[in-house]
């Protein structure tokens, strides 16, 4: 039976007005706000939206909680995030609809892709968690020796992004609580419904206070968890404005931050590529999850003797891939998350278009008839578009991909280089050197070869270069260290 076929039975899960988890309770507030389908732009439910109260009575029982939470057997800890993924793993299909209802992501990407991430972030946390403890080193006097102690930072808030937030949300809090902290989370108004619902099952596993949810919107519930004294840390994933505005209210409290923030990714082609290889990868980098995700490959340089064969190669892919509704199994790709970020792309494919920065070889229209009820747009590949094109130097954020002709690996380097993101970049070719070197040279913290996206991500955690933020996503981040000089004798 497939899941479109017992769909029905899952709508009951947005049945109710969903709560937050606040003291190890479940909390209906009077504020609400609805959660809204991109596939049709039906409502189709409503979660609780924290007030000053709600925050207040997290942030007190966070505090209360942290220290004997901190002081507990990293096994404790372990166990807890076990029994999480065996109850997700339980689920996995109430999360698969949730995330296609609420943000549009096809069913078959959450449980291949979004569902197994989550669940080794909770078992790699669980093993990190038995096995926290800090370096010795060998210090210039033979009668001092040193240690280091880790420890976790205390009350951490996670603010999650709405492009992925149930893997996003599972990983973080992972590394959160096997570090010893406790975790309040504020997932993102326009997708709250699938780690709401994760948060329900899981939290009754740990001690009241250590995981609790707010929603709300970054303005209010965001700001006041972030700046207040009771808390010791703020990790975000998301945009470049919102990085800005939480550095500018925190400053006064140096308070420390982690930003996970946006990128221009650039992907770059040689002529000795694999072709083959070169466009399934570029396909999938620029069009998973409607081209909204962070290190989406969004603009290619490609040289100029494979560059007519992979942009017809591209463009028919593009046209190839099956849009629809996110509930079919058979979809590829669904909408995009909201009605004001469909604007927002669209705006950058009309300048365009209107400006002649470049040419359409696929998309690029409006869809008619049934997509038109939602918020489709189809995947575009824009060829021919000079770099300092503004639809090849911001973040659009949607399934809309620029070409641009390079001469050399010289050529194509500065242009990927000439941004102010740095998240993430790539390059095709089969010449061990150009690799070296583009690996060398590529301003963004993480660089793939011959492939993209990175199946390593919890074992070698990274960062962004430039506007693209900074902090390692990984258990560290959510760790202080000291260094402690024993001297054996006076």
């Amino acid at each position: 039976m497939t899941l479109t076929q017992t769909a029905d039975v899952r709508w009951a899960l947005l049945g109710e007005q969903l709560p937050l988890i606040v003291d190890g309770e479940e909390v209906v507030t009077e504020a609400s706000a609805d959660i809204v389908a991109p596939r049709d732009k039906a409502v189709v439910g409503s979660f609780s939206v924290a007030s000053t109260r709600e925050i207040d009575r997290a942030l007190a029982a966070a505090r209360r909680a942290q220290p004997a939470w901190a002081a507990a057997p990293g096994s404790v800890r372990a166990k807890a995030l076990l029994k999480a993924a065996e109850i997700m793993e339980a689920h996995a299909a109430e999360f698969e609809f949730l995330d296609a209802v609420d943000i549009g992501k096809p069913v078959m990407n959450v449980r291949y892709s979004d569902i197994p991430v989550s669940l080794d972030g909770l078992s790699y946390f669980a093993g990190k968690a038995q096995d926290i403890a800090g370096r010795s080193v060998q210090v210039g006097d033979p009668n001092v020796s040193h240690r280091q102690i880790v420890s976790p930072y205390g009350v951490v808030v996670e603010v999650l992004p709405w492009n992925g937030p149930l893997w996003t949300g599972v990983q973080r809090v992972a590394a959160i609580l096997a570090a010893g902290n406790a975790c309040i989370v504020k997932p993102a108004m326009i997708a709250s419904a699938s780690f709401l619902h994760f948060a329900r099952l899981v939290a009754p596993l740990f001690p009241a206070g250590i995981l609790q949810v707010l929603p709300g919107s970054g303005g209010s519930v965001g700001n006041a968890l972030a700046t207040s004294p009771l808390v010791d840390m703020v990790s975000l994933t998301g945009g470049v404005e919102t990085g800005v505005e939480l550095l500018r209210s925190t400053a006064h409290q140096l308070k420390p931050l982690s930003l996970e923030l946006g990128g221009k990714n650039p992907n770059i082609v040689l002529d000795d590529a694999d072709l083959e290889t070169a466009l399934r990868w570029s396909t999938m980098g620029a069009f998973a999850n409607s081209g909204q995700v962070c290190v989406c490959g969004s603009r290619i340089l490609v040289q100029r003797g494979i560059y007519d064969a992979f942009a017809e190669g591209l463009a028919e892919a593009a046209r190839a891939r099956k849009v629809g509704d996110p509930l079919d199994e058979g979809t590829e790709m669904g909408p995009v998350v909201g009605g004001d970020h469909y604007d927002s792309i669209w705006s950058y494919l009309d300048e365009a278009m209107s400006r002649g920065d470049g040419s359409v070889l696929a998309g690029g229209e409006r869809y008619e008839g049934e997509l038109a009820d939602g918020w489709y747009i189809p995947p575009t590949v824009i060829a021919d578009v000079d770099p300092s094109c503004r639809i090849a130097r911001e973040e659009v954020f949607g399934p809309v991909v620029t070409l641009t002709p390079v001469d050399d690996l010289d050529h194509a380097l500065r242009i990927a280089n000439d941004s102010d993101y740095g998240l993430s970049a790539g390059i095709f070719t089969t010449n061990v050197e150009h690799a070296e070197r583009a690996a060398r040279e590529l301003e963004a913290g993480q660089v793939y070869v011959n492939q993209w996206f990175a199946p390593g991500v919890l074992q070698a955690p990274s960062g962004g270069y430039k506007h693209s933020g900074y902090g390692l996503v990984g258990i560290e981040k959510y760790q202080q260290s000291k260094n402690v000089f024993v001297r054996s004798n006076g």
